[in-house]
């Protein structure tokens, strides 16, 4: 019924998740072997190896999904107004997550073992959990950014799975980290708490906007092409 919008080939950067242990695998063949061993934390490396793995089947099974919507007479509407700042929002987050995530040094071995030394495994565990919110974050909103300016009908359906299940994490981060002892060197994560929170009451709102908005329902309307 409608003309289908160019897509953006981009679910190729998803692949870029299964290269990435042996990538450094071979970065780290290239030097002093016990350096290297020394160097990289190899847990955190196989563990985003296979959340890029099911995230890319998940991924692919959930592209071809169709959502039966309310085709109406003006359905088809072009990214604009509201719906153009939702999409540079996505834009302007996966930068930012992407920033963060790379100064976390979550493959530094340095990283793992000072977290050991200041509260062994529970922080270590605290670790592992940021570090899978992150990559969900950061594929996630890759994602979405391909549905959003394909005009997919599943955007909206997805977009409210994906800011719900970021939200709930999120809050149970902060939560844990209110009512856990942290090293002095470490206080400054609550004060962060009230900037996270900000981000979860911004977050709740856009989920609110996409979910009741009908230029959202007219605009995302196009099945897999």
């Amino acid at each position: 019924m409608f003309d289908e919008p160019e897509h953006l080939n981009v679910r190729r950067i998803f692949v870029l998740f299964l290269f990435l242990p042996f990538y450094i695998h071979s970065f780290a063949n290239s030097g002093d072997q016990a350096e290297a061993g020394a160097y990289f934390n190899w847990i955190a490396i196989w563990l985003s190896f296979f959340f890029g793995l099911l995230f890319t089947i998940l991924f692919r099974y959930l592209n071809k999904y169709s959502k039966t919507i309310d085709q109406r007479s003006d359905a088809g509407l072009p990214l604009s107004g509201w719906i153009m700042f939702l999409g540079v929002n996505l834009i302007a987050r996966i930068f930012i997550q992407a920033y963060f995530f790379w100064n976390a040094n979550y493959f530094l071995k340095s990283t793992w073992t000072h977290l050991e030394q200041l509260g062994g495994r529970n922080f270590q565990t605290l670790f592992i959990f940021e570090l899978f919110l992150s990559l969900f974050a950061l594929a996630g909103t890759g994602a979405l950014i391909y549905w959003f300016f394909g005009r997919r009908d599943i955007f909206p359906t997805m977009f409210i799975y994906y800011a719900s299940f970021y939200l709930i994490a999120t809050s149970v981060l902060l939560i844990i980290y209110h009512f856990i002892e942290l090293p002095p060197e470490m206080i400054t994560i609550r004060r962060d708490a009230y900037w996270q929170f900000s981000r979860i009451v911004y977050t709740a709102a856009l989920m609110i906007f996409v979910w009741k908005s009908d230029q959202v329902k007219q605009t995302f309307v196009y099945p897999p092409g």
